[in-house]
């Protein structure tokens, strides 16, 4: 599991992908830097650009009120220049002055007033546009410029434009050049210009001059929270923002008359790019939308070149690891000529490896069945044996000699059952413990050491499934053959008069064993027997050494067990394959 989880972070942090992703950004980083900076002032210029164009615009759309305007007040200073003429004589004056209104029908009105307010002469003394308020004059004599403008937007005869020249120097001012321009006339020449620009003329004060819409619009003409006031600049000036309805509009200030007459055009903002994502944002997100793009196009190409390969590379690797083998068929989907190189390695490593694995499964099963034959010579001839003692043993005149060699029967019945076992195992690395105790108790009672005893003792196995190495097999079984027949020689009955053996082969957990052979204790069922001398003791000791365990002797009053407990000994190349 643990393994699982690396393999996963490896894979998230160490992809082929996600280390693609890093190169093409290093690849790609410089050149979007650069993009960004020669974007940025690409449209730093072509605001500049806008801004010019927008501002030429705006003069250009009151190109023809300004004419007009420096006009009248080229006039005006022309006629305050005669300051002598209109001092000395009226008639002479108001004939200049009517002189001036006819010959240029862009005046409505001209007058000379003096330094008190006084009309002195005029184009038309009875026109009612001689009439001047005393705030207006008032604003006339305090200004210090070379003109002061001002605007009459009443309806009838009296609306115009005006401007007033002052006559003489300020300290011995005489009076001032009073010139009218039809309000009417000053509007027309605002709206035949363009159709997509609102115009509005306002002098250094913030007050409006002349529209091209009515006074009720002007309001919604300003922008929000700005005055016309907050635009009196020498400069020019662009601005950005929602007027008094709250529609977007772009405001150019232009000033026509030097520090004393302004213009402003209200323009309706341009979408220049035909899309929203065209434009701008699309400028100066290019490299990133470039980035992106290419990391796509290198994935998928890498992955259809590359990836896929690879991933179908691993699944063969994986099935033959698990044991399909077969892969001599497998192919790549128009791979690359490398990744295909890599591809037929394989398929040929593989293809080596199954002929060596097979030919290994061959060399083993040849081997075993060998060793299986060796077991099945080795079991008959220690049969063949067996058979010679049992003549012996019939041959023989004592007593004694036939307990004698009925024992070594025993002990060579107890070879053959290791080899008989082995034989016929499937499984030639480990022996069943219990299958192969049960075949040799099974031979004691048939060739004759416990047939005499079997009536008079009562004979018990508790036998586990347990696997042991061969090695051990052999020291097991003849210890098992000497401590049955130690313990039939020396049992004991009971005051029924019967007698009993118990027999236990139990798994104490770790790879530990323990046999236990306990059997009863009382009057001897064989007491001439009990009485020779026995060599059984000792060889338990000798297989159970040989065993590498430990013996424990259980002497109570009414039974007699001996405990005999021991590891099993795996062999060497099974303990590298379960390390590995």
């Amino acid at each position: 599991m643990m393994d699982e989880k690396l393999e996963a972070m490896r894979s998230a942090t160490g992809g082929l992908a996600l280390r693609l992703i890093g190169v093409m950004t290093l690849a790609i980083l410089p050149l979007a830097l650069i993009s960004f900076y020669q974007t940025a002032q690409v449209m730093k210029e072509s605001d500049n650009l806008s801004e010019t164009v927008l501002l030429d615009r705006t003069e250009r759309a009151a190109s023809r009120e300004r004419e007009l305007i420096q006009s009248a007040l080229g006039a005006a200073k022309a006629l305050a220049e005669t300051e002598i003429v209109m001092a000395e004589d009226a008639n002479l004056c108001n004939g200049v002055l009517q002189s001036l209104v006819k010959g240029d029908n862009s005046y409505s009105m001209a007058g000379y007033l003096t330094a008190s307010g006084r009309v002195a002469c005029a184009s038309a003394m009875n026109d009612e546009t001689l009439r001047i308020g005393r705030d207006m004059f008032s604003k006339i004599q305090q200004s210090n410029g070379d003109a002061e403008f001002w605007s009459n937007t009443s309806s009838g005869p009296q609306a115009a434009l005006s401007l007033a020249v002052p006559v003489g120097p300020v300290a011995e001012r005489q009076g001032y050049v009073w010139i009218s321009i039809p309000y009417a006339l000053a509007n027309t020449l605002l709206q035949n210009n363009t159709s997509d620009v609102d115009l509005v003329i306002f002098d250094a004060t913030g007050a409006p001059l002349a529209a091209d819409f009515t006074e009720e619009e002007l309001f919604a003409f300003l922008p929000q929270g700005r005055s016309l006031n907050d635009f009196v600049q020498p400069q020019r000036q662009l601005y950005t923002g929602l007027n008094q309805q709250g529609e977007k509009r772009q405001f150019a200030v232009v000033p026509i008359m030097e520090d004393q007459a302004f213009v402003m055009g209200s323009w309706e903002p341009e979408d220049v790019a035909p899309f929203p994502l065209m434009g701008r944002v699309m400028a100066l997100y290019f490299p990133l939308l470039m980035w992106g793009v290419g990391i796509l196009v290198a994935y998928f190409g890498t992955h259809r070149l590359v990836i896929r390969h690879i991933q179908r590379l691993r699944v063969w690797m994986r099935l033959y690891a698990a044991g399909r083998s077969e892969v001599s068929s497998a192919r790549l989907d128009n791979a690359p000529e490398e990744l295909e190189a890599v591809a037929q390695a394989f398929r040929d490593m593989a293809q080596r490896l199954s002929n060596q694995e097979r030919q290994r499964a061959e060399d083993l099963t040849e081997k075993t069945i060998l060793l299986k034959e060796v077991h099945h010579r080795v079991k008959n001839n220690l049969q063949l044996i067996c058979s010679i003692m049992n003549m012996q043993v019939r041959n023989a005149r004592s007593d004694e000699a036939k307990r004698l060699l009925r024992r070594v029967q025993e002990r060579v019945m107890a070879l053959a059952a290791v080899h008989r076992y082995l034989y016929t195992a499937r499984k030639l690395s480990m022996v069943r413990a219990d299958l192969l105790l049960e075949d040799i108790i099974s031979q004691m009672v048939v060739v004759g050491g416990m047939d005499s005893a079997k009536s008079r003792v009562k004979i018990s196995t508790n036998f586990a499934p347990i696997e042991i190495t061969p090695e051990q097999s052999v020291p097991l079984s003849l210890m098992v053959t000497e401590a049955v027949t130690n313990a039939i020689k020396y049992c004991g009955a009971r005051q029924d008069g019967a007698g009993w053996i118990s027999l236990v082969l139990s798994d104490l957990g770790q790879d530990e064993v323990c046999f236990s052979i306990v059997n009863s204790k009382g009057e001897p069922l064989n007491a001439s027997a009990a009485d020779e001398p026995s060599l059984g003791r000792s060889l338990i000791q000798s297989f159970a050494s040989q065993l590498q365990g430990r013996i424990e002797v259980e002497d109570l009053p009414e039974r007699y067990g001996i405990h005999v407990t021991f590891g099993i000994m795996f062999d060497n190349e099974e303990d590298d394959e379960e390390a590995a």
